[in-house]
C-alpha cells in the first residue's frame, strides 16, 4: 500500500502533527494502529513512566524494615527490599487473575501494578558498593545521589553518565573523571561548567570544544591549548590571569559565568551537534545512521523519535526513550533494553521478545499486559497460559481494547496502540522525568489527570548556617549544618566527599539544592524540539534544534565546519 502524508489532532494537546509515509510503514510492519498523540506528548507521557531522582524512606513490605525507595509511604504501591524482590521469596504469578471482558484491559492492568509488589529501588544492587542512595543504577562504588548511572566511582549528583570517577554535579556525561557541573562531556579530564567538550582537560566554562587542555571560556575550539575567550595566550600569562578569576568565591565565579554566556553569543553554533552521523535529524546523535527527531543517541539506524539511548546498537525503533545495548523494534515504551526486540508500550523491562504491556518484566518472552515477572513466557495479566491460548487470546485483547478503550481523568481514550497512561504510573508527575523536560505546576498537572504528591513540611525548614562566600573560609563543621535551597526552598546538606572536591579544586559551596543544580544544567540544553531556521552565514533553510527566536548564531553544517576548522 502507498501511504501520503496525514495531518493529525493531537489527543491530547489539540496541536496539528504529521504522520508521514515511512512513519505508516513502520506502524503497519509493527502492526499497530497510527498515534493518536502527538510525537511531544508520546514523550512526556513516556518520561512519566521514569522515577528515579526522588527518594524517600518507607517500610518494606516484606520485611518490615525501613528502606531507600523511590515510592513516598502514601503511594498504593506496594514495595519489597530489592534483594527480596530480585529473589524467589515469592510469586509474581500469585497476583494473577483471569481477564474481565466487561472492562477496559488497561484499568484491570493499573490494578495489577499496584497489587504486584515493587523494588525498592531500580538498580542492579548486587553490583552496587556503598552506594545507596543511587537509583536506576549499576556498578557504582561510593556514589551518592547519582541516577541513571553505568559504572562510577566517587561521585555525586550525577543523571544520565557512564564510566565517570570522582566527579560531581555532571549529566549526559561519558569516560569522563574529575568534572564538575558539565553536560554532555566524553572523555575528558578535569573539566568545569562545560558543555559538548570531547577529549579535552582542564577545560572550564567551554563549549564545543575538542582535544582541547588548558581553556576558560572558549567555544567552537580544536586542539587549542591556553586559550581564553579563544584568545592566545603563552602558559605563563594564562596561568597568571587564570589565577586572579579566583572561583573559589561565589561573587567571581557568578560573574565569570555571565561573561563566558555573553561570549558564548558571538561565536556561531551549529545547527546539531551531532558527530560521526549520516543522514540525521535531532541533537547529538553520535555514530547513527537514518536517524530523524531524535536526541542524545548513540549507534542507532532507522529510528524515529528516540531519545536518550545511551548505549547502542538499536535499530528500526520509535518513540524509544531511555537505555539501548542490542535493541530492536521498539515502540512507545521508556527505560528497556540490553537484548530487547519488539516491545510495546512497556517501561522497566531487560532482555526479552514480544513483550506488551509490561513493567519490570526481566529475560521474559511472549508476555501481555504483566508485571514483575522473570523468566516467564505466555503470561497476560500475570496468569500462565498455554502458546495456543496465549496466541487466541492476545489477539482478542487488541480488539476488545478498542472497543472498550480505557478512558483516563481527563476523558483523554487508550485503545490499542497507546502507551500506558501516565496516571496508572507508579510515580506521581512531580516525581517522574516528565518533570524534567516539561515542568508543570499542580494545577496543570492535575488537570490533565495526572498525579502530584505534595512536598513534606519538613523538608522545608530555616537554615541553620550562612554559606561563606569563599570556600577558603568554608569549615568542616559546616558539614553538620543544614542549608536551603535559594531556588525551591528545600534543606539539602553537604557530605564529606564534596566538600573535599570543593576545597581541592577551589570551588565554592552551591547555594542550591542538588535537583536543582540538575534542572539548570538541563536548562542550558535546547529543548527536544526541531525547527525551521535560516543558516546566519549562507542564508540557507535549515533543520536545527534553535528556535528562531533564540538569540543565538546558527550555521549550517557545511558553513560551520567551514569556519570553525
Amino acid at each position: 500500500m502507498e501511504y501520503q502524508s496525514e495531518n493529525r489532532i493531537c489527543q491530547n494537546c489539540k496541536k496539528d502533527f504529521i504522520i508521514e509515509p515511512d512513519d505508516f510503514l513502520f506502524y503497519e510492519k509493527i502492526k499497530v494502529p497510527p498515534p493518536t498523540w502527538c510525537p511531544e506528548c508520546r514523550l512526556k507521557r513516556r518520561l512519566s513512566w521514569q522515577g528515579y531522582q526522588i527518594l524517600y524512606k518507607r517500610k518494606c513490605d516484606f520485611t518490615g524494615e525501613e528502606v531507600i525507595t523511590t515510592h513516598h509511604k502514601d503511594s498504593p504501591h506496594k514495595i519489597y527490599r530489592q534483594d527480596i524482590w530480585w529473589s524467589d521469596k515469592w510469586d509474581p504469578k500469585d497476583y494473577g487473575g483471569e481477564i474481565d471482558w466487561s472492562r477496559p484491559f488497561l484499568e484491570q492492568y493499573g490494578e495489577l501494578i499496584k497489587d504486584v509488589p515493587l523494588p525498592s529501588l531500580y538498580t542492579e544492587h548486587s553490583s552496587m558498593i556503598r552506594s545507596s542512595y543511587c537509583n536506576a543504577a549499576s556498578q557504582c562504588k561510593d556514589c551518592y545521589l547519582c541516577f541513571r548511572i553505568t559504572d562510577g566511582e566517587n561521585c555525586a549528583y550525577l543523571n544520565l553518565v557512564g564510566d565517570v570517577k570522582d566527579s560531581i554535579d555532571c549529566s549526559y556525561t561519558r569516560h569522563d573523571q574529575m568534572g564538575y557541573g558539565n553536560i554532555i562531556t566524553h572523555s575528558s579530564y578535569q573539566t568545569f561548567f562545560c558543555e559538548d567538550v570531547v577529549g579535552s582537560m582542564n577545560m572550564w566554562f567551554c563549549r564545543s570544544c575538542v582535544g582541547c587542555s588548558d581553556c576558560v571560556g572558549c567555544v567552537n575550539l580544536n586542539k587549542k591549548k591556553y586559550c581564553i575567550f579563544n584568545k592566545q595566550y603563552e602558559k605563563a600569562e594564562f596561568q597568571e590571569i587564570f589565577k586572579k578569576y579566583d572561583f573559589g568565591s561565589t561573587e567571581n565565579l557568578e560573574k565569570f559565568r555571565k561573561s563566558a554566556m555573553a561570549f558564548l553569543l558571538t561565536q556561531p553554533r551549529k545547527q546539531f551537534n551531532n558527530r560521526n552521523s549520516h543522514n540525521t535529524t535531532g541533537e547529538y546523535v553520535y555514530n547513527s545512521k537514518n536517524v530523524y527527531d531524535s536526541y542524545m543517541v548513540r549507534k542507532a539506524k532507522d529510528c524515529r523519535y528516540c531519545q536518550f539511548l545511551k548505549t547502542g546498537p538499536v535499530a528500526d525503533c520509535y518513540d524509544y526513550t531511555l537505555f539501548g545495548e542490542q535493541a530492536e523494534l521498539v515502540y512507545e515504551s521508556t527505560w528497556v533494553g540490553q537484548n530487547i526486540n519488539n516491545v510495546k508500550f512497556s517501561a522497566w523491562n531487560y532482555v526479552g521478545t514480544n513483550l506488551e504491556f509490561c513493567f519490570g518484566c526481566h529475560s521474559s518472552n511472549n508476555m501481555f499486559g504483566c508485571v514483575g515477572i522473570r523468566k516467564g513466557e505466555y503470561c497476560i495479566l500475570n496468569k500462565q497460559y498455554t502458546k495456543e491460548e496465549y496466541i487466541k487470546i492476545v489477539e482478542k485483547l487488541k480488539k476488545q481494547m478498542m472497543e472498550i478503550p480505557y478512558i483516563d481523568k481527563a476523558g483523554k481514550k487508550y485503545g490499542y496502540g497507546e502507551m500506558i497512561p501516565g496516571e496508572l504510573s507508579p510515580w506521581a508527575y512531580n516525581e517522574s522525568a516528565a518533570m524534567e523536560w516539561f515542568p508543570l505546576e499542580k494545577e496543570e498537572a492535575e488537570k490533565e489527570g495526572l498525579n502530584w504528591r505534595d512536598v513534606e513540611p519538613k523538608d522545608y525548614q530555616n537554615a541553620t548556617i550562612e554559606i561563606p562566600e569563599h570556600i577558603k573560609d568554608v569549615k568542616d563543621d559546616i558539614l553538620q549544618e543544614i542549608l536551603k535551597c535559594e531556588t525551591c526552598g528545600k534543606n539539602y546538606k553537604l557530605i564529606e566527599m564534596e566538600l573535599n572536591f570543593y576545597k581541592r579544586f577551589n570551588l565554592p559551596v552551591p547555594h542550591q539544592c542538588f535537583l536543582c543544580r540538575d534542572r539548570a544544567r538541563t536548562r542550558l540544553l535546547n529543548p527536544i524540539e526541531i525547527h525551521n531556521r535560516k543558516c546566519d552565514k549562507c542564508g540557507k533553510d535549515i533543520k536545527t534544534s534553535w528556535s528562531i527566536d533564540k538569540p543565538e548564531i546558527v550555521y549550517c553544517e557545511k558553513c560551520y565546519q567551514g569556519e570553525v576548522y
